[in-house]
């Protein structure tokens, strides 16, 4: 591979990762702030949790909405859970099939720093594809 498919190459690669990321980041905050501001805690019961690939949980739960009607959602829980657990989570009025715990404050940061880093290794392959096809094209041949 010559150098200047090399600084195509870098550039394309830094492109697509902080767009990917950023698409990814957006998403999560998004549902993040919405459970945050529109979402009402519950109490829930765990009563099913089904273990698949690496860990990976499918967890769902019974709580009671302000209707006094029993509801059985799937939880997103964020950690490891049993059947017959009893936790708080958040429901949005859009979707009351669906229970959310909040990561923790600590877990948030860590994930704002992995994306970040993310988009920081795509910005610096734009800025070597940049310099790259810069140094390449200075050349006379």
């Amino acid at each position: 591979m010559n150098n200047k498919s090399n600084a195509k190459l870098y550039i394309t690669i830094g492109i697509i990762l902080m767009l990917v990321v950023g698409f990814i980041a957006y998403g999560n905050v998004t549902k993040i702030q919405n459970y945050k501001e529109n979402g009402k805690d519950v109490e829930c019961t765990v009563t099913s949790v089904i273990r698949g690939r690496k860990g990976k949980q499918t967890v769902e739960a019974v709580y009671v909405n302000e209707s006094g009607v029993q509801i059985t959602a799937k939880a997103i829980r964020n950690q490891s859970t049993y059947v017959g657990e009893e936790f708080t989570g958040r429901v949005v009025p859009e979707k009351p099939e669906e229970i959310y715990c909040m990561p923790s404050e600590f877990t948030q940061k860590i994930v704002y720093c992995v994306f970040g880093a993310f988009g920081l290794v795509g910005f610096v392959l734009i800025i070597c594809g940049i310099v790259s096809a810069i140094r390449n094209n200075s050349k006379c041949y």
